[in-house]
């Protein structure tokens, strides 16, 4: 009766809630000179800890209990707070407690602008697929189907790699008479790209020319981009040119250039135009320092990657595992075993964040010198610190497959059910193919059998699978 109780005047409580922070919602408030980067005001900052730390991998309505918590203390919130939070997990992808944050403020009373809107409708499509995306889109009534939600479905099936449904959305989009804007035709353009129709995009670019709208970074890199795909480097490296008379060059541009520079083994010309992006880069940008180390290396110039890491580390104070990963796999990409293993020892002795990406690095470089006893030595480590993760298996068990050691490598499978354990992990199809082909011409049916028993043991074993482990016993006649 007591619990009961309680939870009746939390719900009268709550119940107060929905017409004062629709109220509190609709009330613009200016950004004060106290607030953070973020535009977070220091009131702010602890209820944003609680729910960001609760905003990935947990159930949903996690992130709504917090809030609701929150209101239950009679504590403030505004519209802008709440949007804050929306665009703070956005940049960090905790997408589902960005999407759960929206739902929990509309169904409290708040109307979500068209903006609003389309930060939603992205935010579905990334949390629960491109169908959901659609349902909502539709659902929409006719005066929220503004410019805005358009573009965002535009965008969102090119993301899911359905360019066909963005051209048939922008033709219903012109049959309303909806006048694109730049980020409108920008997606047009890139669509066209996916769609495999690069001179669409040039004729598209020409149709946004036309109607006064000025082309930015993201047109050029696209109109550019389709001038790559028709073989016609020549007009791209002209609309660089032109664009170098006329506005300052994004360092992304460059980096296009040199990235089909080197697949058509122009070296000397992928030096030069990445020297052009060290010139134009924002120094205090990781992205473009990480950008450098690689192609440096795709171009095999270890003096170049060699100079850049130096630059990067100067410039940063501390050197994120981001850049650690990219260096390592530059250098093992320029097969500089000696200086890998110089820069994997600096990495353990600085990381503030164990990366098993950067481990299983270290591993593939000891495999490929054969040093087995090393790469192993790393695994029985990883594993003593309940660090495993599923690249490590693929590495080893792909491994022994190479060497047709299959025991070794079904060993490495088995140790999988108890070391990775931050979601239930399934062998691919490709590498459980490999397991069977080698049962089969082998007929091993003592090896197929062990082999049965570990994919029982990881929950896979599959109808399809079955009939695969039965043509080993076919093969060697023991049916």
């Amino acid at each position: 009766m007591l619990r009961r109780a309680v939870a009746v005047e939390a719900r009268r409580r709550i119940s107060l809630a929905p017409a004062r922070l629709a109220h509190e919602l609709a009330q613009p408030q200016a950004q004060s000179a106290g607030s953070d980067r973020r535009g977070f005001e220091p009131s702010w900052v602890p209820l944003y800890k609680r729910i960001s730390k609760v905003s990935h991998g947990r159930p949903p309505g996690i992130v709504a209990a917090e809030m609701d918590e929150w209101l239950r203390q009679r504590l403030l919130l505004s519209q802008q707070q709440i949007l804050a939070y929306v665009r703070e997990l956005t940049r960090f992808k905790k997408n589902e407690g960005a999407l759960e944050l929206l739902d929990w403020i509309e169904a409290r009373g708040a109307n979500l602008t068209p903006g609003h809107q389309a930060v939603r409708l992205d935010l579905i499509s990334k949390v629960h697929g491109i169908q959901a995306a659609e349902e909502y889109f539709w659902s929409l009534p006719d005066i929220s189907k503004s410019l805005k939600t358009y573009s965002c479905l535009l965008n969102c099936y090119g993301n899911h790699g359905l360019a066909y449904k963005g051209l048939e959305l922008y033709e219903k989009m012109k049959a309303k008479k909806i006048v694109p804007d730049k980020l409108v035709y920008n997606r047009l353009m890139k669509l066209y790209q996916k769609a495999g129709q690069p001179e669409k995009v040039l004729s598209t670019f020409e149709q946004m020319r036309e109607s006064g709208i000025s082309a930015d970074k993201f047109t050029y890199f696209t109109l550019i981009e389709s001038y790559i795909t028709m073989n016609d480097l020549d007009a791209a490296e002209k609309v660089l040119e032109e664009l170098q008379k006329v506005a300052p060059v994004h360092w992304s541009l460059y980096t296009l250039m040199a990235n089909n520079y080197i697949k058509l083994e122009l070296f000397g010309k992928a030096e030069v135009a990445l020297k052009n992006v060290e010139e134009v880069m924002d120094k205090a940008e990781l992205h473009p320092w990480v950008t450098l180390l690689s192609l440096h290396a795709h171009c095999g110039n270890s003096t170049e990657v060699k100079r850049i890491w130096e630059s990067l580390k100067s410039t940063f104070k501390k050197c994120l595992n981001r850049s650690y990963l990219v260096m390592l796999q530059a250098l093992r990409m320029l097969d500089d075993f000696e200086s890998l293993q110089q820069i994997f020892q600096e990495w353990q002795s600085s990381h503030e964040r164990y990366d098993m990406r950067i481990i299983n690095i270290m591993i593939k470089a000891y495999l490929d010198k054969g040093m087995i006893d090393k790469a192993e030595a790393i695994r029985q480590s990883t594993m003593a610190q309940g660090r495993y993760d599923e690249g490590t298996v693929c590495i080893f068990a792909e491994f022994y497959l190479d060497k047709s050691d299959v025991n070794a490598a079904l060993e490495i499978l088995g140790d999988a059910k108890n070391m990775v354990t931050a979601h239930k992990w399934v062998p691919s199809k490709e590498l459980v193919s490999r397991f069977l082909k080698h049962y089969e011409e082998s007929k091993d049916v003592a090896g197929v059998e062990s082999f049965l028993e570990c994919l029982k043991s990881l929950e896979c074993l599959d109808a399809e699978t079955y009939d695969a482990v039965m043509q080993t016993y076919v093969l060697a006649g023991r049916t």
